[in-house]
Order: C-alpha cells, then structure tokens, then sequence
C-alpha cells in the first residue's frame, strides 16, 4: 500500500525546498535498492579527478556489462556516458560533452560500445571499441536539433544496427555503422527499439507500437486498438480513453508475445503480442497516469516494476497487485534496471527537474 506518511514527507521537502533559497536542492542522480525496493539510497559518486556527484544529471538509461553484472553503464541527457566497476558505489566518466539518449554494449565484446544522442545541435552516434578509452564517430544526423534518441544491437549478430531519431528516421547498418540504411521515415519521435526472436520492435511517441520481422522489414501496428482515432462524423474519439504518448515499452526477451508499455494513461500490458491491450490496476488517480520506466526480471517475468513521477511499483505476481514506495528525489524516475541474477538489486536513474 501507498506509504501515505513518507509521500506527505517527501511532498513537504519538494515545497520547502522550492520556497527557501537556503535549503538545498533535493537530489537525484542514480538510486539503488539491495532488499527489492523497500529502501532506496543514492549512489552517486564519483570517481574522477573532479570529484563530482551524479546527482545534478539526468538520466537516459542503465545497463550491464553482459559479461559482469558488478559492471553497470548509465547515459546522461546532460553529461555523457558514466561506467561503474563496483555495482554502482563509485562511477567514472567513459564519453564526455555529448548528451546520450541511449547506449548499446555488445553482447558478444563488451569493450565494444554504441552511443546515441546530440552534441553541437546535432544528432550522433559514437563507437568505442575499448571499453571506452577512445570513441570514434559512426554516424552523423545532417538535419539539425534532431537527436539520435534510440540504438539497439542485433543479438545474434551484432554488426546488425538499427537507430531511431526524433524526427522519426529508422536507420540501420549491417556493417557495424561504416555504411548506414535509411528503413523508413516515421515523423514521430522514436521512444525505444527492441530486437526480439528475429523481430524488431519499434515504439513512436504518438502512433505507439509496431513490428517488423527480420532486418526491418515492413511494419505492422500493433497496438491499433489503444491508438488516438478521431471519427470526424460523430465528432469523437473512437477509442475511449485514447492514449497521446506511448513513452517505454519492454518486450520480453524469452516470451515476446508478453509486452508492456508505459503510457501518458497508465501500465499497458499484452500477453498474445498485441492483440489485445489491458490497462494495470496501479494504485494512482487517472489525473497523475503518466507513466515512464518499465522493466522485467530476467529471473522471474512476474517481478515487474513501473514508476509514475517519483513513485515505484512493484508487482511480484504479473501486475495483478502492486507495493509502492515514494523516493525523495529531485524530479522523475526515468529508468529502472534489475539484477540479471539477483532481483532483489534494483538500480533506477532519475531525470532531475529542479
């Protein structure tokens, strides 16, 4: 149940700190959790000769070294690419200045590296190929104020690339990103790739979900019966309670038919691949829906947690029922990662707002 008393407490700490400029702000940064989110503490430092904190950044994404799970990556909107070697107690900073939308590590030579964003107004993609002492640029977005926001490796053949801007561009490489392919044009903002059992997955801001087999073949919708549909002869909407943004989705990696979705009206959830849609019962008002990370256990597909604002859930049988703690953070959980083998240690960026 929502822990009414730590939310009122945490409420009132945002207030003060917004009212007296002698109180500092709260922060954000990086958190993590080793008893499966009852309690949460920041990890934030750093490592570098700076001596700086993580916790003024916000944050685009987290993952593992495939190879490690003590290895963690985490990308900034605001200050490149952190690399922890100690399960997130202290972090180093691997790629500066470019502001990273999204990474990819490769599952077969972790030293190898892709990293997706924006610098100098725009869109790039860099390439490490040692784990981070050197980055060479792979691909450049000609139009301007369009960053790369997404990339994702195929697993089975790594060379294989896909990336997704915010104006909508699918591109892919087949060759590493020497050469790059143009799939289709979407005019929507690319919000998330996933390549699962030969298919790629591609979420859009606002046409939401579609699928294609192979190497970005063609594409099919869906999650049509979610979508916004206006019927201009009756004057409505045809779907009740239609969905404007589709924010993060997770396909699982043994069970893809299995999908969930965070969107501007709640926790969408699939079971037969997207044909049929049910919304989750979180314990939160239809006003404050508005949902941002998702992840699933690769140990268990029934751990699942979500976070709406400073909010996590957590549901340990599928959704059907969720515990929530409230984190006295600076702003929005944007991100969340679970422990590949231990699912008790939850680590979650967060999007810094003051």
């Amino acid at each position: 149940m929502l822990n009414k008393k730590f939310v009122l407490i945490a409420a009132l700490a945002l207030l003060s700190a917004g009212c007296n400029p002698l109180v500092k702000s709260i922060p954000g940064g990086v958190i993590k959790s080793v008893n499966g989110g009852a309690d949460w503490q920041f990890a934030n430092t750093v490592s570098n000769p700076e001596k700086t904190s993580l916790s003024v950044l916000s944050f685009s994404k987290m993952g593992f070294d495939p190879n490690n799970r003590q290895t963690l990556f985490a990308g900034s909107y605001t200050d490149g690419l952190f690399k922890s070697e100690d399960s997130g107690d202290t972090w180093k900073k691997i790629l500066s200045k470019i502001s990273v939308y999204d990474f990819a590590v490769n599952p077969q030579d972790p030293q190898i590296i892709y990293a997706a964003g924006i610098y100098a107004d725009h869109g790039r993609v860099l390439k490490t190929i040692d784990g981070g002492a050197s980055w060479n640029q792979v691909y450049n977005e000609e139009s301007a104020a369009n960053p790369v926001r997404v990339v994702v490796l195929n697993p089975d053949n790594p060379n294989q690339i896909i990336i997704g801007t915010a104006s909508g561009s699918a591109v892919k490489s087949a060759d590493a990103g020497n050469t790059w392919q143009l799939i289709k044009d979407f005019t929507d903002r690319v919000n998330g790739l996933f390549w699962r059992s030969g298919n790629i997955y591609i979420l859009l801001r606002n046409q939401g979900l579609l699928m294609a087999p192979g190497f970005g073949g063609s594409f099919s919708q869906i999650t049509t019966s979610l979508n916004k549909t206006y019927d201009f002869s009756r004057l409505a909407y045809t779907t009740p309670n239609p969905i404007s943004f589709f924010n993060q989705v997770y396909v699982d990696a043994t069970t893809p038919d299995l999908i969930y979705m965070t969107t501007d009206k709640g926790l969408y959830k699939t079971t037969d691949g997207g044909k049929s849609w049910f919304l989750q019962n979180l314990p939160i008002k239809p006003d404050q829906a508005d949902g941002r990370a998702i992840a699933i256990s690769k140990s268990s597909s029934n751990i699942v947690y979500t976070s709406v604002g400073a909010t996590i859930y957590k549901s340990l049988d599928g959704g059907v029922n969720w515990q929530t703690e409230g984190v006295n953070i600076g702003g929005f959980i944007n991100y969340i990662l679970i422990d590949p083998e231990l699912p008790q240690i939850v680590y979650a960026g967060v999007y810094n707002t003051q």
